[in-house]
């Protein structure tokens, strides 16, 4: 919980901000640290195994032997797993991080599920083929606690999907907000911890289109859902945050929790 308040923390690809992100060691201090929930980006490799990693290709956090790797655009898509083990992805973070890889989503959940965090699936998955969806839900009810592993979508119908498989997943919706979305969600959503995300109008979330949240917003989803606000970097944005009482913030790490 953020100091003086009822809100959650949800750390962004892990604690991104003293850890590389997406890694085992971010997640581990994502823990440490006590934030509740971790949210992170699913990718499949050439040969369709689940790994966890933002980008489409791995030029940005890859290193081979401490240099940059010498294809410009290596795309995820593009190496195999085994392949995988030749490039590091903490050295760029920073020194002490060097030998940190790019984890499976199988050992992502493992984890998530012996420390009893809450682990949410960020919405990229809406770009995998039928095949690729089913892999992601077959990890997740074999490796994960399936009441602890939240699903985002945009999808209404891919959100309803996961819904019916894992019956007390949370559900995490980031599409437009409106009445009709929202009586939608409620069509399905029964019995599932339901998160509405919004953005806060920032720097980090300048690139999307869809509207920021308003106090109109706000009250129109915390009538029916929790709300979540994404995504914001210091105390000073979580104190313009509160105004609308959010249940759920993402933070990069610069917002810490009051346990921290």
């Amino acid at each position: 919980m953020y100091q003086n308040s009822n809100c959650k923390l949800q750390a962004h690809r892990g604690v991104s901000t003293d850890a590389p992100e997406n890694t085992m060691a971010a997640f581990r201090e994502a823990v440490r640290q006590g934030y509740e929930i971790i949210e992170f980006d699913p990718k499949f490799t050439k040969d369709n195994i689940c790994v966890v990693l933002h980008d489409k290709t791995l030029n940005r956090t890859g290193r081979i032997c401490g240099k940059e790797l010498e294809q410009e655009a290596l795309r995820i898509t593009d190496v195999t797993f085994s392949e995988l083990s030749e490039i590091d992805v903490g050295e760029w973070f920073a020194p002490e991080f060097t030998g940190e890889h790019i984890p499976t989503l199988a050992q992502v959940l493992d984890y998530m599920r012996y420390v009893g965090i809450e682990a949410k699936i960020d919405n990229c998955v809406r770009k995998f083929t039928e095949e690729q969806i089913d892999k992601v839900f077959d990890i997740v009810e074999q490796h994960g606690d399936t009441t602890q592993v939240g699903f985002t979508a945009a999808d209404m119908p891919l959100l309803r999907r996961y819904a019916e498989r894992f019956p007390n997943a949370p559900l995490h919706y980031d599409g437009p907000v409106s009445a009709e979305a929202l009586d939608e969600l409620a069509s399905f959503s029964e019995g599932h911890p339901t998160t509405v995300w919004m953005r806060m109008a920032n720097d980090l979330t300048a690139w999307n289109k869809t509207p920021a949240v308003t106090r109109e917003y706000a009250e129109m989803i915390k009538s029916r859902f929790s709300l979540g606000l994404w995504i914001l970097s210091t105390d000073e944005e979580m104190q313009q945050a509160l105004q609308f009482a959010p249940d759920v913030v993402e933070t990069t790490g610069g917002i810490k929790p009051s346990d921290c």
